[in-house]
């Protein structure tokens, strides 16, 4: 298997799997933490130690509580030698949640769950006969370490990888070979903002979900003449679904059963479902499982509306934060825009918003009205607004909502 590493000088160099394992002892033999100097070491690292047996445990390690838990565990470093058996030894990895929303929770994935998730995913983009596959996430969330890690072995391509990636650099990456970008809505909207049209029929784009609505989808697709797929999940549940374009509608991955409770949120029945979730202990995680998403089904298919501390309730009317933001962001050309619900229980109103706007452009109160109202025209939406130097995010791009 071919890496190719481009480092932030421009410099390609190109180098084997094989060559950049035998470069890489493990000394760990049950469970590891992983680090490397450059992306195609820890590529061909982690590759090594899965084929050891090894356990991989993946987190940022700027995040101090996965830290202190995972030495708690009594799990080392891959350079250094451990007698402990810390996790259950039919454990293929172990992951954490981004921390976006709150304390980062560890999930315990077996090798039934990581290699089913591989076999739905590989029957998708097997027949698009991929010949590079160019990877702009890290390795350390479960999307980064499926989809950018994983899949391409299985699809049997090159892999690209940059230690940053600037979005003009994405639109020559591919180098007319026929290539599957696996990257993030950041990137996404990145590219949109160049303002200019490319022919990148030949590339397939990969995303998670987040921060994309569907005008945002249209105007991408129609820019780069090219096609987008979205992969929507979560650390627990592993993969969930795939939305094509700007069909309105997520289609379950194979084995994938999504029912609702009654309270619109999501459950979700999968062979990919975490077996055990680490937060203050280990413990059996519940099946079917409950997500914080609201979701319209149609079918075995649904419409994702967003995570219950994203939505609003006005006049009766669901309406989703995220959506809000990437209007005004769009509308009034600003920077990053943060959204929070601030409710009132001695108040007999709907709920207001706070809305956080990062960068020198900022509008005044009529300018955001009238946006909303361009949208909502039979809504008035309470909201007050607040300039801030910046909008906190992780290594994922996704803004952190306290």
């Amino acid at each position: 298997m071919n890496i190719i590493h481009i480092d932030n000088a421009g410099n390609r160099n190109d180098a084997s799997m094989e060559s950049l394992q035998l470069k890489q002892e493990i000394l760990a033999t049950s469970a590891a933490t992983f680090s490397a100097p450059t992306k195609p070491e820890l590529f061909a690292l982690l590759h090594k130690a899965i084929e050891m047996g090894v356990t991989p445990v993946l987190f940022d390690s700027k995040i101090e509580s996965i830290a202190a838990r995972v030495k708690a565990l009594g799990i080392e470093s891959f350079e250094h030698p451990s007698e402990q058996v810390p996790l259950s030894a039919s454990t293929y990895a172990l992951f954490f949640t981004s921390g976006t929303t709150g304390v980062p929770t560890g999930a315990l994935k077996n090798r039934d769950n990581i290699e089913g998730e591989l076999d739905a995913l590989q029957a998708i983009f097997e027949p698009e006969a991929f010949e590079r596959v160019i990877v702009t996430v890290p390795f350390i969330h479960i999307y980064g370490f499926l989809s950018g890690l994983m899949l391409p072995r299985r699809l049997g391509c090159e892999v690209l990888l940059k230690e940053e990636y600037y979005p003009q650099e994405l639109i020559a990456l591919h180098e007319q070979k026929k290539s599957l970008v696996v990257t993030s809505p950041v990137y996404i909207k990145a590219l949109l903002r160049l303002k200019r049209d490319h022919d990148l029929s030949n590339v397939v784009f990969l995303s998670s979900t987040g921060l994309l609505v569907e005008d945002e989808v249209a105007r991408f697709e129609q820019q780069y003449n090219t096609r987008l797929i979205q992969l929507f999940g979560s650390t627990e549940t592993g993969g969930v679904a795939i939305k094509r374009g700007v069909n309105p509608y997520w289609e379950p991955l194979k084995d994938v059963l999504i029912t609702k409770n009654h309270e619109s949120r999501m459950v979700v029945d999968s062979p990919y479902l975490s077996t055990h979730l680490l937060e203050e202990k280990i413990t059996l995680m519940k099946r079917p499982y409950t997500t914080t998403d609201i979701i319209e089904l149609e079918g075995k298919k649904f419409k994702l509306l967003g995570r219950v501390n994203e939505i609003i309730k006005v006049s009766g009317k669901r309406i989703s934060i995220v959506a809000l933001e990437s209007l005004i962001e769009r509308e009034l050309g600003v920077g990053d825009v943060l959204i929070s619900i601030k409710q009132d229980a001695g108040k007999l109103k709907d709920e207001s918003l706070e809305i956080k706007i990062a960068g020198r452009k900022m509008p005044d109160e009529e300018a955001v009205k009238t946006v909303f109202k361009k949208e909502f025209p039979e809504i008035n939406i309470s909201f007050s607004l607040m300039s801030v130097k910046m909008i906190e995010k992780n290594n994922m791009g996704k803004k952190i909502r306290r």
